[in-house]
C-alpha cells in the first residue's frame, strides 16, 4: 500500500474549505485503489490536506494524472505550491479487515 501526504494553503476561509472537502468526498469513494482518504487540518500553520492510502503504486499514480487531482487547486483556491509526501506503507499497528496484505 501506498500512503500520500497533501497540504496546502488557502485563500478559502475554513467554512468553505470544509463545505468543499465534502461535497467532494462523494467523488473520492469513486476512486479506484484509493483505500482511505483523512481530510485534515494543521491548524498551527493553518493549511489544509489529506492523507491517502492507495492499495498499490499505480492507482496512486493514476490517482495524481486524473482531472479530480487536478481540480485541486482551483477548487480550493490554492496559494503556492502543496507539500506532497509519498511512503510506502511497510506495516500497519493494527490489522484491518478487508485491507489488501501489505508487502
Amino acid at each position: 500500500m501506498e500512503i500520500v501526504f497533501a497540504t496546502f494553503e488557502s485563500e478559502l476561509e475554513h467554512d468553505a474549505i470544509e463545505e468543499t472537502m465534502r461535497q467532494r468526498a462523494k467523488q473520492f469513494r469513486a476512486v479506484d485503489g484509493l483505500v482511505q482518504k483523512y481530510f485534515v487540518h494543521d491548524r498551527e500553520r493553518d493549511r489544509y490536506g489529506a492523507c491517502f492510502i492507495f492499495d498499490s503504486e499505480e492507482s496512486r499514480d493514476a490517482y495524481f494524472a486524473s482531472d479530480l487531482s487536478a481540480g485541486v487547486g482551483a477548487a480550493y483556491a490554492v496559494k503556492g505550491e502543496p507539500a506532497v509526501t509519498n511512503a510506502h506503507l511497510l506495516f500497519p499497528l493494527r490489522e484491518t479487515e478487508g485491507l489488501p496484505e501489505t508487502a
